[in-house]
């Protein structure tokens, strides 16, 4: 078999401190045919400084700096495929890590299957003292350990984004025909990239081999920690895929994901942003079959009861726990007074 050029893109903003780790994990690979383009989001930190540096010193290697103005994480990643020479593309965040066999067991798959990418498991971990501690990010069953097509695919994207940002290695035709990556999304943006993909060619092949992972990590900074972009950009991806579905032929089969999609959109908004708009439809949807959509109606209930919980519980525990150290502060301010006084009659 022939060896595929392999692009490496790395998206950076600010990761300086962590992005020399993620580069080692480039330079570790076992398959050698690659290239690895660093894409500089506008940085602010000393990036400009760590990868050329890193680059003199790996300079065997095929790495390479490319500085943009800021404008995001998708823009950076349509900036790296512009760039791009290699016919299939490995996308990697700043702060992730590549098992060292990962793009020698998927290019190898991928040469032997007729599918539109190769995934593998993603793994997630902290660091604490110096030392990287295995995390579970998302219950059984979230993320995809199972080769997927077809109809189950569709039905698996829509229920969620089933696949890391850097756990596939991709056919980069694929991502150029449907025009890379949506610029106006901040996070999820490879959720609706994977959707279109699947409309093209619907065959998600799953690498089982223990050797093949992605390392993923969980802090502060990243990504997968700012919940409410996320719920924002949830409620864009799901509009996006109903007007993809549109676009398809009339089936039952695609009526059924419309519909599940646009369920699932309403129970998002109860449950995060929109109550009104979420209710509005699940409401309709009931009076017009009561009997089919009493289980949705029963979903958004228990979703509405959580979000007030949240929202109301957690508001009064919080509230109480502040009183009480506000009246704890206010007695140790009269007990200093109080002492205070009797030593000046003394």
């Amino acid at each position: 078999m022939s060896a595929p050029l392999v692009t490496i893109i790395i998206p950076t903003y600010n990761y300086a401190h962590l992005l020399v780790e993620t580069l080692e994990s480039v330079a570790a690979q076992t398959y050698t045919n690659w290239e690895c383009l660093i894409v500089d989001d506008g940085s602010t930190d000393h990036t400009g400084v760590i990868v050329p540096n890193f680059i003199k010193q790996y300079k065997e290697y095929n790495f390479k700096y490319i500085k943009t103005d800021n404008a995001g994480t998708s823009a950076a990643k349509n900036a790296g495929l512009d760039k791009a020479k290699g016919e299939l593309i490995q996308f990697l965040d700043a702060d992730d890590l590549l098992s060292p066999d990962k793009l020698r067991l998927q290019v190898n798959l991928i040469q032997q299957q007729d599918c539109a990418l190769v995934f593998s498991t993603s793994r997630f971990f902290t660091v604490v003292a110096g030392e990287k501690i295995e995390q579970k990010k998302y219950p059984a069953g979230f993320l995809a350990t199972e080769t997927l097509k077809g109809h189950d695919l569709l039905h698996r994207l829509i229920k969620n984004n089933i696949v890391t940002i850097s756990s596939p290695l991709v056919k980069k035709s694929l991502i150029d025909n449907i025009g890379g990556f949506d610029t106006t999304l901040r996070n999820n943006e490879d959720w609706i990239l994977w959707f279109k993909i699947a409309l093209k060619q619907a065959l998600f092949q799953f690498d089982y081999d223990p050797l093949s992972y992605v390392n993923i990590r969980i802090h502060g900074a990243s990504a997968m920690t700012g919940h409410h972009q996320m719920f924002l950009g949830e409620v864009v991806v799901r509009q996006q895929i109903d007007q993809l579905l549109q676009q398809q032929s009339v089936t039952l089969a695609t009526k059924q994901l419309q519909q599940l999609n646009n369920d699932l959109l309403a129970l998002h908004r109860v449950r995060s942003l929109e109550i009104s708009k979420g209710f509005s439809y699940i409401i309709t949807n009931f009076i017009k079959n009561p009997f089919s959509n009493y289980p949705l109606l029963k979903k958004g209930c228990f979703k509405l009861m959580v979000r007030f919980y949240k929202t109301v519980i957690k508001n009064e525990t919080t509230t109480s726990m502040q009183s009480t150290n506000s009246k704890a502060h206010d007695r140790g301010s009269f007990i200093t007074i109080k002492k205070q006084s009797s030593t000046n009659e003394n």
